[in-house]
């Protein structure tokens, strides 16, 4: 089966990308590289260095005799993502691609601007592919808790049972995000679901919680292969940056 790692250079994509090679996929990674180009703009770095992407695919590929394809660009760049998704013919997409910081996205007019129109456009941009020539590819996104904010009651699985004035419904459950990041999406949600009841898509928005750690099998098998470690206030997933704060006796920030 073959699967398109979109961010599969990130912190999730690249854990993710290795784990599906490792297991017998046939496995393409697309990423525009631009967070290593953010922690040089804000002057930040992951704790854990770590190696170009072409030398850790190389890395990998020596290690194991597996290869992973690579396509570098962006995906709100429709033509590119068309030429990339048409070479490598996905069976199913895994999409990571996307700003994934809410500090980042709470900056600035730019960078609130920027979160949305990476995450938004480029989502809609692989959907629109899907629908028009890949019908039957899976699409597998990863969404964010975030999305439902901190109700004062049980978060239900996507949807909510409501009696109002004697009638009954069931409605997707209401979000309240908190930042520009978290907004992006729940528009992406809103939109995949759009797009599913529309054109019969198939796609799993993931809602996950705090992803954290540093070492999965894969990528504990060569210093080439270490993911990033991210704890500075912008990227550092909170987790990762509590625990490393709790070790040098700083405080919890």
């Amino acid at each position: 089966m073959k699967v398109l790692v979109i961010g599969g250079d990130g912190y999730c994509g690249w854990a993710t990308a290795l784990y599906l090679s490792n297991h017998g996929y046939e496995v393409g990674i697309l990423d525009s590289l631009v967070r290593r180009h953010w922690d040089q703009q804000l002057c930040i770095e992951t704790l854990t260095p770590i190696a170009p992407i072409g030398q850790r695919i190389r890395r990998w590929r020596d290690l194991t005799g597996k290869s992973i394809d690579l396509f570098v660009g962006d995906i709100n760049d429709y033509a590119f993502l068309n030429s990339a998704m048409h070479q490598f013919e996905p069976q199913a997409v895994v999409h990571f691609g996307e700003q994934r910081s809410a500090p980042f996205s709470m900056i600035d007019r730019e960078h609130a601007v920027l979160t949305q129109a990476n995450n938004v456009i480029g989502t809609l941009n692989l959907l629109y592919i899907l629908q028009q020539d890949f019908p039957d590819c899976h699409l597998v996104k990863l969404g964010t808790m975030g999305e439902y904010g901190t109700p004062n009651i049980d978060i239900e699985e996507g949807y909510i049972t409501i009696e109002h004035n004697g009638r009954k419904d069931t409605l997707p459950y209401p979000k309240q995000p908190g930042s520009f990041y978290h907004l992006s999406k729940v528009h992406d949600s809103h939109n995949i679901q759009f797009a599913c009841k529309i054109w019969g898509l198939r796609a799993t928005d993931l809602n996950q919680g705090i992803v954290y750690g540093v070492l999965t099998e894969e990528t504990g098998m060569d210093e080439m292969l270490i993911n990033r470690l991210d704890y500075d206030g912008v990227f550092g997933t909170a987790l990762n940056r509590f625990c490393i704060q709790a070790a040098i006796g700083h405080p919890l920030t």
